[in-house]
């Protein structure tokens, strides 16, 4: 069967990173002999829907399948829409929103099947069904169909157990090369999924398909396919998107180990928590070639962090970016302005907070309750009139700190326009702070918050920005911009 897998579009901005997602199912249908396709509409915000359309339409596919989140499903809606009426063909929806809402999904006149939870079996036996080869479709578990009208949902599939028997993700499905994923160098960087699954609880974060029971793959098939990658694609920079690469210090030891070991030379960054890293484990990551570290850190209130079920203290905040700095790892990271219960002062004190780190990068985002969180669940109960509806697709937590974004379904106590400046504020105290740690390492506590104190005035910013650019300044050009080699 010829089966075509789309990412829709985003709001405001082109996708970044492959759906690694969409990967895995088109190479278990591979894998069974049928013809897959990826389109990441993703990657061309500004294409009409002829356009579209006439790509989907050039691949002749017997099934359309759409994964969408919640603030892009309107986006995958109106397009499944206009593929329904030109080809005719069965359109089968999944990810996060459609297994939040699965009947709600499947009551579109324009879908055929849901698939709910994690969905590589699912839409296999799916497409077997289809063929008249698999099983019934009222005994697909993870289904939801329509039978003489009537929506029916078949039971939830229990999670994978074996995430090593699963394939590589497609990624020859992918056009790899116009993705923005670059190490600092300049190098191309590519995604991989070691784990699935959380045991934590933040009220924030949506665990409708993976669940909170965490599952990995094994050392020893995490570097097949490192190693698989740099084969086929000449790379040799990874972006681990695990929600939690560094939860089990053992498997993280076992493949630092075997990287070292083996001698590969790779370059790498990962997520992780600040209460599951400790300074011996993360000189090994080190060693074994990691770069850079992306922590989510959220708040500088520890009464904030509290109430979302975080799970981490201020100063294991503090330790963690310490030790990290300190392994020669840079540390980015992650925090939510507008969380329930933050206030101007508590989110003064999350930029004051942010800025007293030594983190490399930080990102500032403002708090949005999608479907399917606590935090959305919270919000229901204080006001029972809140439902999803196509303003979600103002819903998206990017800002390029240019332009003030307006807060989408404000949870906190500051005001809206109040909040949205105040993610302008946070990154530019961010970017300033940071300048003033690079003067103090090129000259000392003293001399260098005086020329930082001097940097700032307009004037003579004005002229060091024309000074910088004569080659004597060239060295201090690449301080500034702060260790240029980092990724080496």
């Amino acid at each position: 069967m010829r089966v075509c897998l789309i990412s829709p579009k985003w709001h405001a901005m082109a996708n970044s990173y492959p759906p690694l997602g969409l990967g895995y199912l088109a190479a278990v249908l591979e894998k069974a002999g049928h013809q897959v396709a990826i389109f990441d509409f993703g990657l061309n915000p500004r294409s009409s829907v002829d356009e579209d359309l006439a790509q989907i339409a050039s691949f002749h596919p017997h099934l359309v399948g759409f994964t969408s989140m919640t603030n892009v499903y309107h986006s995958a809606a109106d397009l499944a829409r206009w593929v329904k009426r030109a080809l005719g063909c069965p359109i089968v929806f999944g990810g996060p929103h459609a297994t939040v809402y699965p009947l709600r999904v499947l009551a579109e006149p324009f879908v055929d099947y849901v698939v709910y939870g994690e969905g590589e079996e699912t839409l296999l036996e799916l497409v077997s069904a289809l063929e008249g080869k698999g099983p019934d479709i009222e005994d697909i578990r993870g289904l939801c169909y329509k039978a003489n009208s009537e929506l029916r949902q078949n039971p939830a599939r229990p999670l994978l157990t074996d995430l090593d028997a699963l394939p590589f993700p497609a990624r020859h499905l992918f056009e790899i090369e116009r993705y923005g994923l670059y190490t600092p160098d300049g190098e191309r960087m590519i995604t991989v999924l070691s784990s699935r699954g959380c045991p934590f609880n933040c009220s924030y974060c949506f665990k409708g398909i993976v669940g909170r029971t965490y599952r990995q793959r094994s050392p020893q098939n995490i570097i097949a396919e490192l190693r698989h990658v740099m084969a086929e694609y000449n790379v040799h920079n990874f972006y681990f998107i695990d929600d939690l690469f560094t939860i089990d210090s053992r498997r993280l030891e076992a493949f630092t180990q075997r990287v070292i070991e083996e001698g590969l030379e790779i370059r790498w960054q990962c997520l992780g928590r600040v209460d599951r890293v400790k300074p011996e484990l993360l000189r090994k990551m080190y060693q074994a070639g990691c770069r850079q570290i992306h922590y989510g850190i959220e708040s500088g209130n520890q009464r904030i962090l509290d109430e979302v079920g975080k799970g981490i203290t201020l100063e294991q905040v503090r330790q963690a970016v310490t030790w990290t700095e300190q392994a020669g790892i840079a540390a980015k990271g992650y925090f939510m302005l507008g969380l329930p219960g933050d206030t101007v002062e508590t989110i003064e004190q999350t930029i004051a907070f942010a800025a007293s780190l030594d983190l490399k990068e930080a990102m500032f985002s403002i708090t949005t309750p999608f479907p399917g969180t606590r935090l959305w669940d919270e919000l229901v109960r204080k006001r029972p009139e809140t439902e999803f509806n196509q303003d979600f697709s103002r819903a998206y937590y990017y800002t390029n700190y240019e332009d003030e974004v307006a807060p989408f379904l404000n949870v906190s106590e500051v005001p809206d326009t109040t909040l949205g400046h105040m993610v302008k504020v946070a990154h530019s105290h961010f970017q300033e702070a940071k300048r003033r740690r690079v003067y103090r390492r090129a000259f000392g506590r003293f001399w260098g918050d005086v020329l930082w104190y001097l940097s700032r005035l307009p004037g003579v910013r004005a002229l060091g920005r024309r000074m910088l650019g004569l080659p004597f300044f060239d060295a201090f050009r690449q301080m500034r911009r702060g260790r240029a080699k980092t990724w080496a």
